[in-house]
């Protein structure tokens, strides 16, 4: 109980002091305010919007088989992580990875440490998928995001079956707690940034660098056993939407009456996060609204709406 409370007091602090600082940097005129939305008519935009929406109506509509699924990502991959470095003109331009999801959290502490204000740029992006998480439980990460969908795809390579499993998320999540309190500690001591050597989304500007090396290994082979081990070990940016994630208007529910407790949804999930939604936590590990616990269910127990009143199990 202490735990939980102390988690719920570190969401709510840390959104209160998204919002001050977000005021603080952006101030109120109308041409900020311009800029903020204009930022949202960019290519990658609207097709991670149109993307994360197609995934939430799949999961409503309990479509989301295997082969569905591993398309999507292949899509998700090729639309934010090839089209932006093609000869596509403006159209490619406006796919790129400037700034990349990673950068949205890096970059504006980067910014302050210089003495710099923030483009508003960054909070457009930030609030997009903070819209997106809060609406459709982590979309973005699950059905836009290009290294997500990478690793995804790599983990369903058939190689060394008998050794993928879910690592313990109080591992994980404090492994990427650490690596962020790490980040901001070093970018206020020595102006270094240790996401800087750990940015999978440099791996999709195509061009080698010894700096790509700890993360082509966490992503590449890691990726290989463990589900989203970026995600769950690193990305910034999958922490504040994991602190989101309780807030989502639409996730992954239990209808608790119909469950026989057959436990098929654990067994054919890769993430941790099932038997938490199943033992009605309030405290649960990222989910990346891959489908698969949902497919597994041969009572249709799981769902993937929003709060029902008919004996739904969920936070």
């Amino acid at each position: 109980m202490i735990m939980r409370g102390f988690m719920k007091r570190i969401r709510i602090t840390i959104l209160i002091g998204l919002s001050l600082f977000s005021a603080a940097w952006c101030g109120d005129g109308s041409n900020a305010l311009q800029d903020f939305f204009s930022a949202w008519q960019m290519p990658k935009v609207w097709i991670a919007a149109t993307l994360a929406l197609a995934g939430s109506v799949l999961l409503i509509m309990r479509k989301v088989v295997s082969s569905v699924r591993l398309v999507m990502m292949a899509v998700a991959f090729f639309a934010f992580g090839v089209i932006g470095v093609l000869p596509w003109g403006s159209f490619a331009q406006g796919m790129g990875l400037h700034p990349s999801p990673m950068c949205i959290i890096e970059k504006p502490f980067l910014f302050i440490n210089a003495g710099r204000s923030i483009p508003i740029f960054f909070f457009s992006m930030l609030a997009f998928v903070g819209l997106l998480t809060i609406i459709s439980n982590k979309s973005f990460c699950g059905w836009t995001c290009p290294v997500g969908a990478l690793q995804e795809l790599i983990y369903h390579i058939p190689v060394f079956r008998k050794f993928k499993r879910p690592l313990p998320f109080a591992l994980t999540n404090t492994i990427r707690l650490g690596v962020f309190a790490i980040f901001i500690v070093l970018v206020f001591t020595l102006s270094f940034s240790l996401f800087g050597y750990l940015n999978a989304f440099h791996i999709l500007h195509w061009r080698w660098s010894a700096t790509l090396i700890p993360s082509l290994i966490i992503v590449l082979i890691g990726g290989l056993i463990v589900y989203r081990p970026f995600c769950y070990l690193v990305c910034p940016l999958g922490l504040v939407t994991w602190i989101l994630e309780p807030f989502s208007i639409l996730r992954v529910r239990l209808i608790k009456s119909a469950c026989t407790d057959c436990r098929l949804c654990i067994k054919k999930s890769p993430c941790p996060t099932v038997p938490s939604i199943l033992e009605n936590k309030k405290i649960r590990p990222d989910c990346h609204a891959c489908g698969k616990c949902i497919q597994a269910c041969p009572e249709n127990a799981l769902i993937f709406n929003k709060k029902s009143l008919n004996s739904v199990n969920s936070l």
